[in-house]
């Protein structure tokens, strides 16, 4: 190779070192099978998607050998790689919360456990390198938070003990207002229980947004522990509806400051899901607006 062109090539390593890792939610085109929703998220101009362990996407149970090939087939096809395995929801068994992790029915809980394992097992099939999970779950009145927190902690300890033997993925919380775990304060309680290298954080912007948090401090607050990130903004009225990035509450140029200054260079999903927009429209949206914060 001439010296031009060895030159041109540092350059893009150079530039592609530079370039963040945005991905799209497969949550932003519900309407939509996985594999029409990951064409769209490609044709928006994303180089990842995170994908949705849940009807009408992925739901472990429902999908065979073969729709799990085509899964990874389509992956390939459309040049993106999988961010993170969304397995929060449940609505194909119940609803989006239930069953949690901290029921007082050790069935039920064992549902949402094997649940997570199976959405590992998927991730581990289509490329993911993380899945992210409820934040405990809403708290019984009846049950204190001291209990609550040691279910949660007793159930990521069991997964984790798998994924430390390959079993699983490495397990994200998504501290969320209203759960169990809403805070990063309440988050490190958690992982200092567990005291696993498999179990971490998936920090949703919006989410932090709607506990009162303070979410630069946040990050930093979790450093050590982040492991994906979800970029949502949420209405600057106070609503808490989801909208846009850049069009809501959320200073990002503070959030990616901070993002910076704990060295954190890994995927960062758009998170669309309830926005009253057109997907298509929504995602080229954000994703022009997010350029900007190249390094």
């Amino acid at each position: 190779m001439n010296k031009c062109g060895a030159s041109f090539d540092r350059l893009q390593r150079d530039r592609a070192r530079d370039l963040r890792k945005f991905a799209l939610s497969s949550n932003a085109y519900k309407r939509y099978k996985l594999a029409q929703a990951i064409r769209h998220v490609a044709l928006a101009g994303y180089t990842g998607v995170e994908v949705t362990a849940d009807a009408p996407h992925a739901y472990p149970p429902a999908l065979t050998k073969d729709d799990r090939k085509s899964i990874h087939s389509t992956l390939a096809q459309n040049r993106l790689a999988v961010s993170n395995l969304d397995a929060s929801p449940m609505t194909a068994l119940r609803d989006e919360m239930r069953p949690s992790w901290i029921e007082a029915d050790r069935v039920l809980r064992q549902e949402r456990i094997q649940h997570t394992l199976d959405a590992g097992q998927l991730g581990k099939e289509i490329g993911a390198p993380t899945i992210s999970i409820l934040a405990g779950g809403e708290l019984d009145e009846e049950m204190s938070r001291g209990t609550a927190i040691g279910l949660f902690a007793q159930g990521l300890k069991h997964v984790a003990a798998l994924a430390a033997k390959g079993k699983c993925l490495p397990v994200l919380i998504d501290p969320r207002e209203g759960l169990l775990v809403a805070t990063a304060a309440q988050a490190l309680e958690v992982l200092e229980q567990v005291n696993s290298p498999h179990i971490g954080v998936n920090l949703n912007t919006g989410h932090l947004h709607r506990a009162g948090a303070d979410i630069p401090a946040a990050i930093r607050q979790l450093k050590k522990f982040v492991r994906h990130v979800q970029i949502e903004d949420v209405a600057a009225d106070g609503s808490g509806e989801v909208v846009v990035p850049g069009t809501g509450a959320l200073d990002f140029a503070a959030v990616f400051e901070a993002l910076d200054e704990i060295g954190y260079d890994d995927w960062l999903t758009v998170d669309l899901s309830g926005a009253d927009v057109h997907p298509d429209d929504a995602a080229r949206q954000a994703l022009k607006f997010l350029g900007q914060f190249d390094k």
